[in-house]
């Protein structure tokens, strides 16, 4: 009887040990394929076609509007209303205004100036080394265009609350236009 008992404890432990292994080597399994997994990339490019599929909301963004010159031959004065701008392209979308920096516009005057003089139509390699002592920004847009086309820069869309706009003009004819925003 003594013997029937120490039997049917070893092969219940047997059969737990089974199952222990079992689960052991299947975490084991999930673990590789997790650290082998890449991270999530938005735009992937499909296996037979070089080119990155990219959904219709940013192409959109692309193909910009040219404006009228008689709502903007006032901007073309200078820089000193560039907020202004940025807020008036706002309130066509519906947003709020934001509200002037003078910190993150003093950023946003030497960024345009350094741009517009070095004809640079993207951002500096350092935006952000531009902010005086005491400021601090979120983000930053920036933009070369012709002045038919207004105000374009990346952030003037965004939910931000203080911002700092500037825009210088180039001897190429281009406004060089930049943002700040926190």
């Amino acid at each position: 009887m003594l013997a029937v008992g120490v039997m049917r404890r070893r092969s219940f432990r047997d059969g737990v040990m089974k199952r222990l292994i079992l689960v052991l080597m299947a975490l084991v399994c999930v673990m590789d394929v997790t650290v082998e997994a890449r991270p999530f990339r938005r735009y992937r490019k499909s296996s037979g076609s070089s080119k990155v599929v990219q959904p219709a909301s940013v192409r959109k963004q692309v193909e910009y509007q040219p404006v009228e010159t008689e709502n903007y031959s006032a901007s073309v004065e200078g820089s000193n209303d560039a907020l202004d701008e940025v807020n008036a392209a706002r309130a066509r979308r519906g947003l709020r205004p934001f509200l002037p920096d003078p910190l993150l516009t003093q950023a946003a005057q030497r960024c345009a100036e350094i741009r517009a003089a070095r004809r640079i139509h993207g951002h500096l390699s350092n935006d952000f080394a531009h902010l005086p002592p005491g400021a601090h920004a979120d983000a930053a847009g920036c933009g070369a265009l012709e002045p038919s086309w207004g105000w374009g820069t990346c952030c003037t869309y965004e939910n931000h609350t203080y911002a700092g706009a500037a825009w210088v003009m180039g001897s190429d004819g281009r406004r060089y236009m930049h943002l700040f925003v926190r």
